[in-house]
């Protein structure tokens, strides 16, 4: 009978406000725990004597196939903030209606310009009320017309994280947990749970696209620090079931 590990972690981050951030949809979770050796070597044939360990560093990197808001907000350091905000429209075409008009998916601010072109790329340029532009001339029904951008007030459920160049991320405890699996009957023996009271997330972080329809995956990495006092920095446990 062989013991393994045979499944991705489950984790919870607890920051200092006592914010919880879990999550059990990681595809990749792994603990690389790094130690500082220096090497004693000497006499005939320059032989290995001993090795000098000077430091340990441990770092979690994990790997999200759920966006998980919350977690961009910890690597910026900077909370979630609810409330209205202003947002710009992307590029859209518009068939040109009857009265020389076009209803728009958003309600502009009127204090900011339409972007709007022909076929031909010409700007052209309208009246607005509400939803709806109105042109006095150089369209006619029927015209396909692009408006590139405009801004428009979003809702008051409106997420928000400002990205500020002088606060980084702060850091939080991390909870690591799998199971421990009987090879032979696939049967789970123990619970592994590894804690962290001091991580530090990583200020680095992308955000990657592609034109095909398919999950981008959010990766979330952190560093464990010595606590101010004493040279603990984690545990594990090997829970029986």
């Amino acid at each position: 009978m062989a013991q393994v590990v045979a499944d991705v972690f489950d984790v919870v981050l607890i920051d200092q406000d006592d914010d919880v951030i879990g999550t059990t949809t990681l595809q990749d979770a792994g603990i690389e725990v790094q130690v500082q050796e220096s090497d004693i070597r000497g006499g005939k044939g320059n032989q290995l004597l001993g090795v000098l360990h000077s430091d340990r560093d441990i770092a979690i990197n994990l790997t999200d196939v759920s966006f998980r808001y919350e977690w961009l907000a910890k690597q910026l350091g900077q909370p979630i903030v609810t409330g209205a905000g202003v947002a710009y429209a992307m590029p859209k075409w518009y068939k040109v209606e009857s009265g020389l008009s076009i209803e728009l998916e958003h309600t502009p601010i009127s204090a900011t310009p339409l972007a709007i072109y022909d076929e031909l790329g010409t700007r052209i340029y309208g009246s607005l009320s509400g939803k709806t532009v109105t042109f006095s001339g150089g369209v006619t029904v029927g015209d396909q017309i692009e408006v590139r951008t405009y801004t428009y007030a979003t809702s008051a459920s409106t997420e928000s994280i400002k990205i500020d160049n002088a606060v980084f991320a702060k850091g939080v405890k991390a909870i690591l947990e799998t199971i421990e699996i009987d090879s032979t009957t696939e049967k789970a023996t123990h619970i592994l749970q590894w804690q962290f009271p001091n991580a530090l997330p990583s200020g680095n972080f992308s955000v990657n696209t592609t034109s095909a329809r398919e999950a981008s995956a959010q990766t979330f990495n952190l560093r464990v620090v010595k606590p101010k006092v004493g040279t603990v920095v984690g545990e594990t446990l090997r829970i029986p079931l």
